[in-house]
């Protein structure tokens, strides 16, 4: 029989779980209701709250590149910029004008860009005004609870740094177009991403970008950034690009652009070994900077409507402009590499050549001349005779001509009438012209002969030429026949692990030529500078501490019926341990010993020497800035 006290806790224990029965019924009667409430009497109100809180990622975009000369003169860098972003979703148009009084924009700007915006996409955000000042984000931030939809972004654009330009080496940053986009998406490209356009910006763009971050963020019903998603813990850091350091001398460059000031025409000086290039000109160019802002009236004026074409690459894209007597040396070596002429062979010249009308010699009658002194007079007799008359020789006893396809198959491998392996977009160069039998037979439908292709002896006519294709050959006569690949970015440096590494490059063709075959042409092409030759203004001489330095060229005027000639030049230098190989081009300035021999040697003396030291020298400056083009090819 249970006790007393046995008894006593029964009864508790009953107690304790009726009360604790009657809290938790109390707990699940109070959570369905309020349940009951949420789903059902309060449904559209939370259901409208809920849609409107929604984690969103954020694209972070990394550092660009920075870019460097040969010497570690820093040429480009990045600024931090704020821009101003709409989500269309969010954003009552209605507002736009507050957005453009607050910003001191002009409405109608402000209107198309967003209709631009809208048009792409009413759900991705995407940039409404770039490159705000302070006081237009503090405004714009202070009025944001009035502008859903509207949001601030740090972002970075391109910052240039002197003392060159290298505009149309360098290229520019834009936004996206929405062809690129669709060819870059899978890439990871978004709306509002610049991408590199033309030159290395646009060559070097996938390791300039660098890696994008990712942030996570909670957006109100506003549109409006409320807080990081989870304190940040599933960002991801962006990752900067990758270094570029340029074959580029930066100080020859700002030199030899200073030099084209008032001109038309390009310049290419390249290492006669690896290609680098050392400077790259076409003039007339502009201040990259442009595109931090906005183009205002007046520079879409200038670049897109001047007859000038100053974003046009004259350095290589020039295709319609002949080489002139520059193109004698590679005429002597292909006649004497096909065993034409020998070096001592002679040929008359009475003052001009006769084929169905004169064709006048340069610098009068030569008499009996050979193939090296007839580079350093510039006697155009005797290349008219090598590209039209039939030589018979003991290598050759039934004869042998020049015919068009043996000029177009040299000219071929001296990288004529082609694109070079070049680290920049095919967009920015172009072929030049080496006519075939085809060429002529559409030209010329009625018929054509000698007549027409005899002045392809002298480098004119129907051909077309570029000075880096003018250079790379200038480099292949300096260094035994090497068809160097040229490139702009000589190494790339990794930022996370400060690893440099080359660029991979095509490699470099060889022409195996008859040493004594090339000597004879490098004497004819020395003897142009420093002989009695056509090039005598462009010589270096000793000064200071500095000795001679003994530079082989080859002046050139391509004739141009429609206004003053172009000065064309080539050269190479030392003569006797070839480092640099030059070419340019001045279009509409006349003689080519005249301004483009005086622009190489001053580019050849500031690379070789580090300045321009005799004061002779630095008269020659000034009288080359003197000089203005005038007139149209």
């Amino acid at each position: 029989m249970p006790t007393v006290l046995a008894s006593t806790a029964r009864d508790d224990a009953r107690l304790r779980f009726r009360i604790f029965s009657v809290l938790v019924i109390g707990v699940v009667v109070f959570l369905g209701a309020r349940l009951v409430q949420m789903q059902i009497v309060n449904q559209e109100q939370y259901a409208t709250e809920a849609d409107g809180n929604a984690i969103e990622t954020k694209i972070v975009r990394p550092a660009r590149g920075y870019i460097f000369d040969r010497n570690g003169i820093l040429l480009v860098d990045n600024e931090t910029t704020v821009s101003v972003t709409v989500t269309p979703r969010y954003f009552d148009e209605a507002t736009l004008p507050l957005v453009a009084e607050l910003a001191s924009r002009d409405l109608e700007d402000v209107q198309e860009r967003y209709d631009e915006i809208t048009t792409r996409s009413q759900y991705q955000e995407d940039v409404l005004l770039e490159n705000v000042p302070f006081w237009t984000f503090a405004r714009l931030q202070e009025n944001q609870y009035r502008l859903r939809g509207i949001n601030f972004r740090e972002d970075q654009q391109r910052r240039y740094h002197g003392p060159a330009r290298l505009t149309h080496a360098l290229g520019f940053v834009n936004e996206i177009n929405a062809d690129e986009l669709d060819r870059m998406r899978e890439q990871g490209y978004r709306l509002g991403d610049r991408i590199g356009k033309n030159g290395i910006e646009a060559a070097y763009e996938p390791v300039l970008r660098g890696r994008v971050g990712r942030e996570f963020v909670l957006k109100n019903v506003h549109g409006m950034e409320v807080e990081s998603f989870e304190g940040g813990a599933e960002d991801v850091d962006p990752q900067s690009g990758v270094a570029l350091t340029l074959a580029v001398d930066a100080k020859v460059q700002a030199l030899a652009e200073s030099l084209f000031v008032n001109k038309r025409g390009g310049a290419v000086m390249l290492d006669v070994e690896t290609g680098g290039i050392i400077s790259m000109v076409s003039a007339p160019d502009f201040d990259l900077s442009i595109y931090e802002d906005g183009f205002t009236q007046a520079e879409v004026d200038y670049l897109y409507r001047n007859p000038e074409q100053p974003s046009f690459n004259r350095a290589t894209q020039t295709s319609q402009m002949p080489p002139g007597s520059t193109w004698k040396p590679f005429m002597a070596m292909v006649a004497l590499e096909e065993g034409m002429i020998a070096p001592d062979t002679e040929l008359y010249c009475a003052g001009g050549y006769v084929l169905g009308r004169l064709y006048r010699c340069h610098g009068g009658s030569h008499g009996r001349i050979a193939v090296e002194d007839a580079i350093r007079v510039s006697c155009n007799t005797f290349f008219f005779r090598l590209m039209n008359d039939t030589f018979t020789n003991e290598q050759h006893p039934n004869g042998i001509r020049m015919d068009l396809d043996l000029w177009g198959q040299w000219a071929n491998r001296f990288g004529f009438g082609q694109y070079a392996p070049l680290d920049m977009p095919l967009s920015d160069q172009s072929t030049g012209l080496i006519p075939d039998s085809s060429y002529y037979d559409r030209i010329y439908p009625a018929g054509w002969g000698p007549g027409y292709t005899v002045n392809l002896g002298i480098g004119q006519g129907n051909m077309g030429a570029n000075p880096l294709q003018l250079a790379r050959y200038t480099a292949a006569i300096a260094n035994g026949g090497t068809m160097v690949t040229p490139s702009l970015v000589m190494a790339q440096t990794d930022p996370a692990t400060g690893v440099t590494t080359e660029p991979a490059r095509r490699r470099a063709q060889q022409m195996d030529f008859e040493p004594r075959n090339l000597a004879v042409v490098q004497a004819g092409m020395l003897g142009a500078v420093d002989g009695a030759g056509t090039a005598r203004r462009a010589r270096i001489e000793a000064a200071e501490d500095f000795p001679k330095i003994a530079m082989a060229g080859k002046t050139g005027t391509a004739q141009n019926p429609r206004g003053k000639d172009h000065s064309i030049f080539i050269a190479y230098a030392p003569a006797d341990n070839p480092q640099v190989a030059v070419g340019v081009m001045v279009e509409n300035i006349g003689y080519g010993g005249t301004t483009a021999a005086p622009i190489a040697s001053l580019m050849i003396e500031q690379y070789l020497r580090g300045r321009i030291v005799s004061p002779q020298r630095n008269a020659l400056i000034e009288f080359v800035r003197g000089q203005r083009s005038t007139g149209r090819i």
